[in-house]
């Protein structure tokens, strides 16, 4: 066999840039899924609880401006962690929970009951408590996964516990 006089092969450059995985004609964004729809269900457990403040009583006895500097850290701290958490883990009907639904026809609290007719919420069944701190909680309506506040009560006027230093 004859040796050819063949020019030496040169290397080709290696580009070590990392592409993303589709045709190079492909459009950037992927393949196109359909949007899903964000319904509100009333009877969803499974969601993140979200906290609105549309409802809070401003002018109340236990309006939320009044909260002390400390109090309004631990509040959104709490807020925080609520907002991570299903409602289902907030308002545990097993107890232990940091969340309760109370009957309004039971509240023990004559204030707040007549606070309630002022606000016009005398036609809500049920009001629900988050705790904050020892004896910080945070009252509103709670609907689905959506929590709207409606009072701060730090000292636990307005549904008072039975146990002492609670």
């Amino acid at each position: 066999m004859s040796q050819r006089n063949k020019p030496p092969r040169k290397k080709a450059a290696v580009d070590n840039r990392q592409r993303p995985r589709m045709a190079s004609d492909a459009k950037p964004g992927g393949i196109p899924t359909p949007r899903r729809e964000r319904t509100f269900n009333p009877g969803n457990t499974e969601g993140k609880v979200v906290v609105q403040l549309g409802k809070a009583d401003v002018e109340g006895p236990w309006c939320l401006s009044r909260i002390t500097p400390d109090d309004h850290v631990a509040l959104l701290q709490r807020i925080a962690s609520v907002e991570s958490m299903t409602v289902r883990e907030v308002f545990n009907t097993s107890g232990g929970g940091l969340g309760v639904d109370y009957q309004i026809d039971a509240l023990p609290n004559a204030e707040a009951v007549r606070r309630l007719v002022t606000l016009e919420y005398d036609d809500e069944t049920q009001i629900s408590r988050i705790r904050v701190s020892g004896t910080g909680r945070l009252f509103g309506f709670r609907k689905g996964e959506r929590f709207y506040v409606l009072w701060w009560d730090p000292l636990h006027e307005i549904w008072p516990s039975q146990l002492k230093h609670t």
